[in-house]
């Protein structure tokens, strides 16, 4: 990027739709990431065979954590759809 924050090449150029497909598959990767570490916190959970009280305020941490999850879940989803709909308005805009 240069001094103003462009990319070089100007926003269509080859280099900008590269930079676009990269940041689409770190999203695309992270949200996996995160999907799957939620999957996990939720085959933790116990609550049926719990009953003391420090467990099941576990299990509430639990479920608040994959609550924050589902919102980042939700960001993330959006992310990747702006910048697909990014790559897809550069690519008709300035074919290959």
């Amino acid at each position: 990027m240069d001094a103003v924050g462009r990319m070089p090449g100007g926003p269509y150029s080859p280099e900008h739709l590269a930079m676009m497909h990269s940041q689409r598959d770190l999203l695309l990767g992270l949200h996996a990431e995160i999907e799957g570490k939620r999957r996990q916190l939720l085959a933790l959970d116990p609550s049926e065979f719990w009953s003391s009280k420090s467990q099941r305020a576990y299990s509430g941490c639990v479920a608040d954590i994959v609550q924050h999850l589902d919102v980042v879940l939700h960001y993330l989803h959006e992310a990747v759809a702006s910048v697909r709909n990014q790559i897809y308005l550069e690519e008709e805009l300035c074919p290959a």
